[in-house]
């Protein structure tokens, strides 16, 4: 999933998938609408360009489907397919942790303190995209431990996947797109890896995984 820091270079493309992005998010675009490329140049009276590479890559995104001749279709995770996701997760994570349990070094564990006190050393309300790329990068942390590169990539696509299904999950049920989060369950698992408490720290890793729709998520 695309996201830009405030240090990128925002290029019109950019302007116009964030525009997009947020109209998807909130429901402005609801599952089955069809969404035009010549709607949105008349409506922001820009060249075809722009908009036609941000409707590419929210199609590359799986957000939406492109339609030949006709626009693009809003797409949707239903329910059903993100616990499928959620489940590939469990699988994956957990199962990793527990068969790589040795390659774990005090420095791979310090570098997750590390990396959990400059996302949420001062708890602040964020954008829940932005939590959750955060939330991604404590566990793309954690899997990289274990020198699978290809497993790697297979949870990252996941991970992008099950992004947007959070944020909207979030927005649909507080109509809101803030979070506030002390991550306490990703603090609670460092101290069971760093304790060397095995079996309690898969366990923790599963119940985070399965907290995917919970508004104190992560």
């Amino acid at each position: 999933m695309e996201t830009r820091n405030k240090y990128s270079v925002n290029t019109l493309k950019d302007t116009y998938y964030d525009i997009i992005l947020q109209r998807i998010i909130h429901d402005e675009y609801k599952s089955g609408d069809i969404v035009t490329e010549k709607a949105l140049v008349s409506e922001f009276d820009v060249s075809k360009s722009p908009i036609r590479e941000a409707l590419i890559a929210l199609c590359s995104e799986g957000l939406l489907k492109s339609i030949p001749r006709f626009g693009y279709e809003v797409m949707s995770i239903p329910r059903e397919k993100v616990q499928e996701m959620l489940e590939y997760r469990i699988t994956m994570e957990c199962g990793f942790l527990a068969r790589n349990w040795d390659k774990l070094t005090t420095d791979q564990i310090r570098k997750l303190q590390d990396l959990l006190y400059r996302d949420y050393g001062q708890p602040e309300q964020m954008e829940a995209l932005v939590h959750w790329k955060k939330n991604c990068n404590f566990h793309l942390e954690l899997f990289s431990c274990y020198g699978n590169e290809y497993a790697f990539e297979q949870l990252s696509a996941v991970l992008r996947s099950l992004g947007i299904a959070y944020v909207r999950s979030y927005w649909n049920s507080l109509h809101m797109t803030n979070i506030r989060s002390t991550a306490n369950r990703h603090k609670e698992l460092i101290e069971l890896l760093a304790d060397g408490k095995h079996e309690a720290a898969i366990d923790c890793l599963r119940i985070d995984i399965t907290e995917f729709f919970t508004t104190e998520h992560q």
